[in-house]
C-alpha cells in the first residue's frame, strides 16, 4: 500500500470534510460574487460611502465631546482614564528600560518552569482540529437556523455569534484534548497546562504585557496614520458593535466573562500550547512564532488593528516558550481583552 493510500484510508473523513466544506463555501460566495458583479458600484459611489462614514466618526466625535461639556463626572473620569493610560504607558517604557539593561549587562532571567520536550502531534493534527471547527460550525449554523422559530432569541445576531463562538471554543478544547491526551497519551503539561510557579508566571506575563503597551501604542498610532493619509475608513468590530448596542445586561455580563477570561485560555491553549508546538516541529521556534502570531492576528481583528495584535502574539508565544506554560502568555491575554472590555465600556458610558 502506497503512503497516500494509507493517508487516505486512515483519514479519509477529514479529507471528505475538507471537501464539505470546500462545496459549501462555493456555494455561498459564488451566488455573491456573481451579485456584486451584477450590482457594480461606481467610485464615485464608493467615495461617497466612505465619505459618510467619516461624516458619522465626525459627528460622533462632536458628540462624545458634548456629552463631556454637559455630564463633568463623566467628563472627570474620562480624564482619570487618560491620565492612568499615560501612566500605564509611562510605566511600561521603564520596565522596556529595565529590560534593556538587563540584556546589556548581559543579565540572564531565569523563566523556565518546564523545559520544552518533543511533542507527538503534528501539523496535520492542527488541520485536524481546524477542519472539525469550521465543520461543526457550519452544523451550528444549520441547527440553529432550524429552532429560531421555537425559540426567537436566536434571531438575535449578537446572541448567535457569542453563543457560537462559545460552543465552537468548547468544542475546540475538546478536540485537542482527545488529540493531545487521549490518542498520543500526553500529559497536559505538553499543552502548556501546569499551575508550577503559577504565581511567579503570572508575575511574568504582567511585567510582559507592561513592557509591550508602549510598542502597541506606537504601532496603533503609526497605523492610524496610515489610514488617515490613505483616507481608509475601517470598519468597527462585531464584537465592538455587540458591546455598544447590546442593551441585555445579563447577556453582557456573559459576553464580557467570556471574552476576558474562558476565551484567552482557550485560545492560548489552541495558538501557543497545540500550534504553535507542531509548527515548531517543522520550521523552527522564530518562524514558528511569526506564523502562529500572524495567523493568531488574523482570526482576530481586521487589517488596522493586525499589526499590533501580531505584535501582541509575539509576546505570548515568547512567554510560553521562556516558561514552558501558559500561564503567563493567559495572564497577558486575559489582562488585554479585560482592558479592552472595560476601555468599550467606558466609550458607551460617554455615548449614552
Amino acid at each position: 500500500m502506497t503512503i497516500a493510500a494509507a493517508f487516505f484510508k486512515r483519514d479519509r473523513l477529514y479529507l471528505l470534510l475538507i471537501i464539505f466544506i470546500l462545496a459549501v463555501n462555493t456555494a455561498i460566495f459564488l451566488p455573491l460574487e456573481k451579485k456584486g458583479q451584477g450590482k457594480k458600484t461606481d467610485v464615485s459611489e464608493r467615495v461617497i460611502g466612505k465619505e459618510k462614514m467619516a461624516e458619522q466618526l465626525l459627528l460622533e466625535r462632536e458628540n462624545v465631546e458634548g456629552m463631556l461639556h454637559k455630564n463633568r463626572p463623566l467628563a472627570i473620569l474620562f480624564m482619570l482614564t487618560s491620565l492612568l493610560i499615560l501612566a500605564i504607558i509611562f510605566l511600561g517604557i521603564l520596565v522596556d528600560l529595565l529590560l534593556l539593561s538587563f540584556k546589556l549587562s548581559r543579565k540572564k532571567i531565569e523563566m523556565a518552569t518546564y523545559k520544552p520536550h518533543n511533542i507527538s502531534w503534528n501539523a496535520w493534527d492542527v488541520a485536524k482540529v481546524v477542519i472539525l471547527f469550521m465543520f461543526f460550525g457550519y452544523c451550528i449554523i444549520v441547527i440553529e437556523s432550524l429552532l429560531a422559530a421555537p425559540f426567537p432569541i436566536l434571531k438575535n445576531n449578537n446572541f448567535r455569534m457569542i453563543l457560537n463562538t462559545s460552543i465552537l471554543d468548547l468544542l475546540c478544547a475538546v478536540f485537542i484534548l482527545q488529540l493531545t491526551v487521549g490518542q498520543y497519551k500526553e500529559k497536559l503539561i505538553s499543552l502548556g497546562i501546569s499551575f508550577k510557579n503559577f504565581f511567579r508566571n503570572i508575575f511574568y506575563g504582567i511585567v510582559g504585557y507592561m513592557a509591550i503597551i508602549p510598542i502597541l501604542v506606537g504601532l496603533l498610532i503609526i497605523t492610524a496614520i496610515v489610514i488617515k493619509l490613505i483616507n481608509y475608513v475601517p470598519e468597527r468590530e462585531p464584537v465592538v458593535e455587540l458591546f455598544l448596542k447590546e442593551k441585555d445586561s445579563a447577556f453582557l455580563i456573559y459576553t464580557s466573562i467570556f471574552t476576558s477570561m474562558l476565551g484567552p485560555v482557550i485560545e492560548e491553549v489552541f495558538f501557543r500550547g497545540f500550534m504553535y508546538n507542531a509548527f515548531k516541529k517543522y520550521i523552527g521556534i522564530f518562524w514558528a512564532v511569526l506564523l502562529t502570531s500572524a495567523l493568531f492576528a488574523g482570526l482576530h481583528t481586521n487589517i488596522v488593528g493586525f499589526l499590533p495584535i501580531m505584535t501582541l502574539g509575539i509576546l505570548l508565544a515568547y512567554l510560553y516558550e521562556k516558561t514552558g506554560t501558559l500561564v503567563s502568555s493567559i495572564t497577558v491575554h486575559t489582562i488585554h481583552n479585560l482592558s479592552m472590555v472595560l476601555f468599550v465600556f467606558l466609550i458607551r458610558q460617554i455615548r449614552s
